[in-house]
């Protein structure tokens, strides 16, 4: 088996889909030598922003000095972006190595009564045996979706982090934020501190009924200081065993922040670019804070070399000049609205030039909402890459009926492309140079910008 054939053979479990329970994942750890409990973990879940955070607490203990394993998802560019080793990517040797020990065992236990893993806990599994191998000293993991029920929920965490609860993914986890935020707390471990960024009450409520019943410590993470909170954020806060309060300090990236814990404040100035940012920030730092009290050696230094040093694809990333090219994963309504407050803060530009994809089962018309009223072209395009994708029609559809609501704030111009390269072209050379192109829909379509453009 070489890379090719090995990437080939995860992709062939994708038809499995996603199996929520860990009963067949964990028979299957089992028979891989439960390489998960070789090592302390970090564990991150949250709709908006757990990315982000994930990579953030990664870079601060790699500062600190520790051997760090990173695990994260969606891929943008390339799938073993998902795992990390110090920062740099799982090499093709070890991650075709690492397939070819697993494929008989899945075939093997394909057999049995818990039938085929799916390509999520495959990739998991390489992660948590790829970290055995590089003899990490620390995992930091993301939530694939949800968390009670998430493969990755098969440890027990020194930290847990749920950076945010939004309406995401409401077919498989509930219809409303209370639903959605016991999901994602089923990641709480009992007597495992838990940093919350969650800050809509039903969520926060929900939350903070698990962690009691886990007898798990609750570190809440608010925006402002005490003095300043909103009745509904006391509120948040007073369910909390403490609090860490975080507010803006100026910045040409939207991004710096200083977060304050009791007596212990700490400015910081992370490379990523965007005012929630500042929101995963804080998160991050409160795990940080909270891993330190357990006994990690982690200073202040190491937080904001940390911080500063992080790097993620994908997230208001600018790939290209003149005109600009900004590519960005808002794949959600709150991603979405974060992304529109974002964009005439942090560019200037005579134009705004959009193109846009999605896959099902997100509802197209609740992201455009936050975004067409930006742009002055949109231009919809399925992606090839995955056959969840709306055509761009759909797209489009949804757009004129928006337009027809709104049709004040709408763009001009409305397009559609048979596919991304097509799209990414158009808008090049529709695009001035004092224009901004912005990618975004779904990470799959800005992971396309790569294959199609061959930019990095």
């Amino acid at each position: 088996m070489d890379f090719t054939g090995a990437v080939r053979y995860i992709e062939s479990l994708a038809i499995q889909g996603w199996r929520l329970g860990n009963a067949r994942f964990e028979a299957f750890l089992e028979r891989l030598g439960n390489p998960h409990l070789d090592y302390p973990c970090v564990h991150i879940t949250g709709t908006n922003g757990k990315g982000s955070t994930t990579t953030l607490i990664g870079a601060i203990l790699r500062a600190a000095g520790y051997r760090v394993g990173t695990y994260i998802s969606p891929h943008v560019f390339d799938i073993r972006e998902r795992i990390l080793i110090d920062g740099e990517l799982i090499s093709r040797e070890l991650f075709t190595e690492g397939i070819a020990l697993m494929q008989p065992l899945v075939e093997r236990l394909a057999d049995t009564e818990y039938g085929m893993l799916t390509a999520f806990e495959l990739k998991t599994a390489l992660a948590f045996w790829a970290f055995k191998q590089a003899q990490i000293d620390i995992a930091v993991l993301e939530v694939g979706l949800g968390g009670r029920m998430d493969a990755t929920n098969v440890i027990t965490p020194e930290v847990s982090v749920i950076v945010s609860i939004g309406l995401d993914h409401t077919d498989r986890l509930g219809p409303t934020h209370r639903d959605i935020a016991y999901e994602k707390a089923g990641i709480i471990k009992p007597h495992r501190p838990v940093v919350s960024g969650a800050l809509h009450p039903d969520a926060a409520q929900m939350i903070a009924k698990v962690a009691q019943a886990q007898h798990a410590p609750l570190y809440q993470v608010v925006r402002g200081t005490e003095a300043t909170l909103s009745e509904s954020l006391r509120s948040v806060a007073q369910q909390a065993h403490d609090v860490f309060y975080y507010c803006s300090l100026p910045s040409p990236t939207d991004s710096a922040v200083r977060v304050r814990h009791g007596r212990w404040e700490l400015a910081l100035q992370p490379y990523l670019i965007g005012d929630y940012q500042r929101h995963n920030t804080a998160c991050a730092v409160a795990a940080a804070y909270l891993l330190r009290e357990r006994g990690y050696h982690i200073s202040d230094a190491a937080m904001e070399q940390g911080v500063s040093a992080a790097r993620i694809p994908g997230r208001l990333q600018i790939v290209s000049e003149s005109p600009r090219v900004v590519l960005d994963g808002a794949h959600n309504p709150d991603a979405a609205a974060m992304l529109a407050r974002a964009l005439p803060r942090l560019f200037k530009y005579r134009r705004l030039i959009l193109v846009f994809g999605m896959l099902t089962p997100h509802e197209p018309l609740d992201t455009l909402c936050h975004l067409l009223p930006l742009a002055d072209i949109a231009i919809f395009t399925p992606i090839s890459s995955n056959p969840r994708t709306h055509t761009a029609e759909t797209l489009a559809q949804c757009a004129r009926k928006w337009q027809e609501a709104k049709p004040r704030h709408s763009p001009r111009t409305l397009l559609t492309a048979a596919h991304p390269q097509q799209a990414f072209e158009h808008a090049l050379a529709l695009a001035e140079m004092d224009d901004l192109v912005l990618i975004t829909g779904s990470f799959y379509l800005v992971g396309e910008w790569r294959h199609r453009m061959g930019e990095a």
